[in-house]
């Protein structure tokens, strides 16, 4: 079985693919980052700035690319050692 061809249940219900997952990935962390350049130029005024969610906006979702960063490495080790397993 080539690598390719192996899979993995993210979450517990659905199955990628390496090349799947990584694509995934690309377009998650990506709007990610667009996302955390939008919240450094926005800055809320008024009732939005009232709530700690909009008035930190760019420290939540820098915690949110921290943590799909951590999940890629999470997700990538799962890869190589079910990769391993078939070798």
């Amino acid at each position: 079985m080539s690598s390719g061809q192996v899979r993995i249940k993210a979450y517990g219900l659905v199955e990628f693919t390496r090349s799947g997952y990584l694509k995934t990935q690309a377009i998650v962390l990506s709007l990610t980052v667009i996302l955390i350049v939008l919240a450094f130029l926005w800055q809320p005024s008024g009732i939005w700035a009232a709530n700690p969610v909009f008035a930190y906006l760019e420290w939540w979702l820098l915690l949110v690319l921290v943590a799909e960063l951590a999940e890629t490495g999470i997700m990538l080790r799962k890869f190589k050692e079910k990769e391993a397993a078939f070798r």
